[in-house]
């Protein structure tokens, strides 16, 4: 009997499944992954010899074509942005609606997919976002964008005109738990951040290393224990974003332990710069500010170890575009309290792991495919879409070449953003070939996709009957 023929079949490479390394090919009908064997006919091919099949990266947690914010607006739209990432090998991301001055949540939902629609040259998501000038209608709005496919929220803890009041943040988590709904948390006390600076202004110490003394360790993990107490006490899911910090991971596993639904995210500058970093002059030091900043060696180590033992759940990015003299002002010598905060990282995301971490066997095949594309799916509500190389799937594939050395610098990066945090750094591996829903994006590391080729993905909230149980619904009494 005649074997079916494909649309499309990519042949000969080393598939990354679910259960491991396959040599094989992959047949892709209609954007979707059709059939993985051997000996697959297509109308066309794609050789793959040589070459790591992989599963198109997901990174959810990234900023693009934002309103301005702290005076300066992102250098990445939505097209300079989604190119910059497929070229890293993602091929989903999942950025923020977030809100203007007078913004409603829905008017920034809103304002973000006229901003993605007809630019984003890959699909994405949209998270939303509420701030205490959002709106007084939360329940409301949110069910509205329920209905439109978005699944997710984002709070802020920190932030003038962002951090949210206790109140608030109860009134988000009830209603996220009602719509099965995740609920992402940058976790730093505000008040200590303004206590803690004004300090070391009047002190005199406005250099950019006191930038981790201003965002020190225990104010993330007062505020990560503190976000996670209101998750306990409502049973609602949490992200628990940009984990930095050893003492913030703690706080997440004594969570877990207590049974709080939470996933941990960490991002490349975590595990790839350090506080030292930014004991250098004014406006070489700039290139390295981000909130929360970077730590010790001691935390570094800490978060790897998690990466390779599931404690860490989540590979983001955070990508915080800004033009570099945007970024430093107009201080005659930068300082930590004239600096933005925020680096760029959408292209060099996966490129690091793929190195350090998979090359290296720091990391298993299996950890390297959770933290990339397969939790972010299944946490985000796009697993019925993407995130696997498994039949039915979108076709979404990064063809890497493992053994491809290269050194990272802004200049052959395709983001907006005038420097690189991670300048000179020399990696091995690198994606050349890059297919959305069976299209190519990228082809022989040169870009093929026309802006607008991208859609936006509706994502599937969890099951509200599988949420935690409410403070008011347990039953002490009852236990032994």
């Amino acid at each position: 009997m005649a074997r079916r023929s494909h649309q499309l079949v990519v042949k000969g490479g080393r598939v990354a499944l679910d259960d491991g390394w396959r040599d094989c090919d992959v047949g892709i009908d209609d954007g979707r992954i059709a059939a993985i064997d051997s000996g697959l006919q297509g109308g066309q091919t794609i050789d793959a010899a040589g070459l790591w099949v992989m599963p198109g990266g997901i990174d959810a947690h990234c900023h693009l074509d934002q309103p301005v914010w702290g005076g300066a607006g992102n250098a990445d739209d939505f097209e300079s942005g989604s190119i910059s990432a497929a070229f890293g090998g993602t091929t989903c991301i999942v950025p923020f609606g977030m809100p203007g001055p007078n913004m409603t949540t829905v008017d920034a939902l809103e304002r973000a997919m006229g901003c993605a629609a007809g630019r984003s040259i890959i699909d994405y998501g949209l998270h939303a976002v509420v701030t205490m000038g959002t709106g007084a209608n939360v329940e409301a709005q949110l069910s509205q964008l329920a209905g439109q496919g978005i699944a997710s929220v984002k709070l802020f803890m920190t932030y003038q005109g962002f951090a949210v009041d206790d109140d608030l943040f109860f009134t988000v988590l009830d209603t996220a738990r009602k719509l099965g709904w995740i609920v992402m948390v940058h976790a730093e006390n505000d008040a200590a951040i303004r206590r803690t600076r004004q300090r070391l202004i009047e002190l005199g110490r406005t250099e950019m290393r006191y930038h981790t003394v201003a965002h020190s360790e225990i104010i993330e993990r007062e505020a990560t224990h503190r976000a996670l107490a209101l998750a306990e006490m409502t049973g609602a899911r949490m992200t628990i974003v940009h984990v930095s910090s050893r003492q913030s991971a703690e706080e997440v596993a004594r969570a877990r332990q207590r049974g709080v639904d939470v996933a941990a995210e960490t991002c490349p500058q975590y595990l790839f710069l350090g506080a030292a970093d930014l004991d250098r002059p004014g406006r070489d030091a700039a290139r390295f500010v981000f909130s929360p900043p970077p730590r010790t060696p001691h935390s570094r180590e800490h978060l790897w170890r998690l990466l390779a033992d599931g404690g860490i759940d989540l590979w983001s990015s955070d990508h915080s575009p800004y033009y570099f003299a945007d970024k430093i002002g107009k201080a005659p010598e930068p300082g930590f309290t004239t600096t933005l905060s925020g680096i760029p990282g959408l292209e060099t995301r996966l490129p690091l792991l793929f190195s350090e971490g998979l090359l290296t066997g720091r990391l298993s095949l299996q950890r390297y495919l959770d933290l990339t594309s397969r939790n972010a799916a299944a946490i985000y509500g796009l697993d019925h879409r993407k995130g696997r190389i498994a039949p039915g799937l979108d076709a979404d594939l990064a063809l890497w070449d493992p053994a491809r050395k290269w050194t990272i610098g802004h200049e052959m990066l395709h983001s907006r953003v005038d420097f690189s945090p991670y300048e000179g750094k020399a990696v091995t591996g690198k994606p050349i070939t890059v297919l959305l829903r069976g299209e190519p994006l990228i082809a022989g590391e040169k870009l093929q996709a026309q802006a607008g080729f991208g859609g936006f993905v509706a994502r599937r909230p969890s099951d509200p009957a599988k949420a935690g149980t409410a403070v008011e619904d347990t039953t002490p009494w009852l236990d032994p």
